[in-house]
């Protein structure tokens, strides 16, 4: 800026003799006939001004360097707002994201609730028929002439009560879990054995069995088709149902499946199938039915519709190679899959064709947290 104020004053020095009614060839003839003095005089006036005029401007540039370092400061401020209205932005639509997967479950408990109420009434009203049909029975046996004809009376009713009693009981899958907290209960499915059931309410609302988790990496998912046909696990940590157990539940009755998903950044997803179904061991327990899918995640699932299950002991996929022992899990595998949420659990980054815990059609990188669950169908 100094530059230009020296060339302010050269350019301004004329006017500023001419404005005090003096010319250049004035001052010069003055001075060579010997009025020195007064050539001085003339002089002093005209540099006077320009010191005057040099300090105002550089009192101007002094300001004008103010202002450009303020404007800066205010560019840096709306930045900064910017910033912070498009982070706002962003949070507002998860938000909205969020409150529409709640509008969707509470749609579905909703029609879950009044399912179920309809589903008592008609158990109510079964039990009272069998009850009517005991008291006319009774009736019958007492009219009975002889003891041969009451005992084979007694035993045909017996056999028709112990096969209402068994389809009782295989329907009381649809309430073993409906409305109770997230604990651990006692099951009973058609041919098999009582067994205990992880019973959650926390992500999708209550009725749902849990049939895998992985939260920790605390129980080997390495193992042989025999583990994985029982079960093995600890089911308030880390377990697998058992394969035998799932194609009982989902025979038994419509089931749908649900799945949720959280990475170490601590984002979440969900994916949902409305109907599923798993084969029995001659059908080398594949995925049958998987329905309609729901989620606000890629459908990584599909991929295994169809496929049979396969351990690192058992190879049951396409591929040349054995994906159960290169993978080190049991799964169902193709060629070789798309998801995988019995693999090995590590938080390391190991890509897309490491041993992972992994869901494809959301990223590549391992998950933190995995939980499978089946829940009756209402309709």
């Amino acid at each position: 800026m100094g530059i230009y104020f020296k060339l302010w004053a050269i350019l301004l020095m004329p006017l500023l003799v001419q404005s005090n009614g003096v010319s250049t060839n004035d001052l010069c003839t003055r001075d060579s006939t010997g009025n020195a003095s007064e050539c001085g005089t003339y002089c002093y006036k005209v540099v006077k001004q320009l010191l005057s005029y040099a300090a105002s401007i550089r009192s101007k540039e002094e300001q004008f360097a103010e202002l450009e370092s303020k404007i800066d400061e205010q560019n840096a401020i709306v930045f900064h707002l910017k910033e912070t209205i498009r982070h706002k932005d962003l949070q507002l639509n998860q938000q909205i994201e969020l409150t529409a997967a709640y509008k969707s479950n509470i749609a579905l408990l909703e029609k879950q609730l009044v399912s179920n109420d309809g589903i008592i009434t008609s158990l109510q009203s079964k039990v009272k028929s069998a009850d009517s049909q005991i008291a006319e029975k009774d009736k019958e046996l007492k009219k009975s002439q002889s003891k041969h004809e009451v005992n084979e009376l007694n035993v045909a009713r017996i056999k028709h009560l112990e096969a209402k009693l068994s389809e009782c009981k295989a329907m009381s899958v649809v309430s073993i879990c409906l409305g109770k907290p997230s604990e651990i209960y006692p099951i009973k499915v058609p041919d098999m054995d009582p067994f205990s059931v992880s019973c959650d309410s926390k992500y999708a609302g209550s009725g749902w069995i849990v049939i895998q988790r992985r939260i920790n990496g605390s129980v080997n998912f390495n193992r042989g088709w025999d583990d994985y046909k029982a079960g093995f696990g600890d089911l308030r940590g880390e377990f697998f149902i058992g394969l035998e157990k799932l194609h009982k539940l989902t025979q038994s009755q419509p089931h749908e499946l649900y799945i949720s998903l959280e990475d170490f950044q601590n984002q979440t997803r969900f994916a949902r199938y409305s109907d599923f179904v798993i084969g029995n061991e001659a059908e080398l327990y594949k995925i049958k039915m998987l329905g309609d899918f729901t989620g606000n995640v890629a459908d990584s699932f599909n991929y295994h519709k169809d496929k049979n299950f396969s351990t690192p002991d058992k190879d049951n996929d396409v591929t040349t190679g054995n994906c159960a022992l290169s993978y080190e899990s049991g799964w169902w595998f193709y060629d070789c899959y798309n998801c995988n949420l019995n693999g090995r659990y590590t938080s390391k980054d190991v890509g897309i064709t490491g041993k992972r815990i992994g869901w494809n059609g959301w990223q590549l990188k391992p998950l933190k947290f995995t939980q499978m669950m089946i829940r009756p169908k209402s309709s």
